[in-house]
């Protein structure tokens, strides 16, 4: 009789969590189709988009190689009017590097103020601290021809402050446009910081040695007068 009333019981809990299974089923069961179906739509759209990206980074990218070789076949104008054309289109890096190019070109004809602004926007836009300095080295070399010494110090600083790649690039400029300014101290201190800089380019170390030795040393102060014997003093 016990088994007979365990066999029942147990019976009695199955049918009791069918039911229970269907009537959560009836109730939640197109709830829960409809999150599947949201989770497999979101998975679809998310290699769509994964697909889109790749697809317009590669014709971006076919536009860029394209505006390069207008340049490199020295048609300045049809690569600057390519490159004027990716600045606002496609994924950030190539915008940026667009930029870069366009004024590279504005610089090659001699547009050097147009340049200089086409190179501070992209440093400003730059996504990465590479780009960034890149443009802001690119920059300052248009400013040390179009700009005086002050505004050039000034756009030099965080170069040179960052302690990159870049800034002992941006030393050297200091150095030489100082020179040229007729700061020959602050000139021979850059300089001579460059050369003394164990994990500077050795390209430079030997520009900055050569600069140094044409700008020579310190004038030596003139020696004191000896002063004149007193009236008092036996010659």
């Amino acid at each position: 009789m016990t088994n007979e009333t365990d066999t029942f019981v147990q019976e009695v809990d199955e049918k009791l969590r069918e039911e229970r299974m269907k009537s959560m089923a009836v109730r939640y069961g197109p709830w829960i189709g409809g999150a599947v179906l949201a989770f497999l739509l979101g998975i679809g759209g998310w290699q769509w988009w994964r697909e889109h990206q790749t697809n317009q980074s590669r014709a971006h990218a076919d536009l860029y190689v394209a505006a390069q070789r207008l340049a490199a076949e020295n048609d300045l104008d049809g690569a600057k009017a390519a490159f004027a054309a990716l600045r606002d289109q496609g994924p950030r890096n190539y915008r940026v590097m667009a930029m870069l190019e366009h004024a590279a070109v504005l610089a090659e004809q001699g547009d050097l103020e147009a340049a200089l602004a086409e190179f501070d926007r992209a440093a400003e836009a730059a996504p990465d601290p590479t780009m960034r300095d890149t443009a802001r080295l690119r920059a300052a070399f248009i400013a040390a021809e179009i700009n005086d010494f002050a505004s050039l110090q000034q756009r030099l600083a965080p170069l040179i402050e960052a302690q990159s790649s870049f800034s002992f690039l941006a030393r050297e400029l200091l150095g030489i446009e100082a020179w040229e300014a007729g700061q020959l101290d602050l000139a021979r201190s850059t300089l001579e910081g460059l050369t003394l800089a164990f994990d500077a380019p050795p390209a430079v170390q030997e520009r900055a040695q050569i600069a140094l030795s044409v700008i020579g040393p310190p004038a030596e102060a003139p020696a004191a007068p000896t002063p004149a014997p007193s009236e008092g003093e036996s010659k």
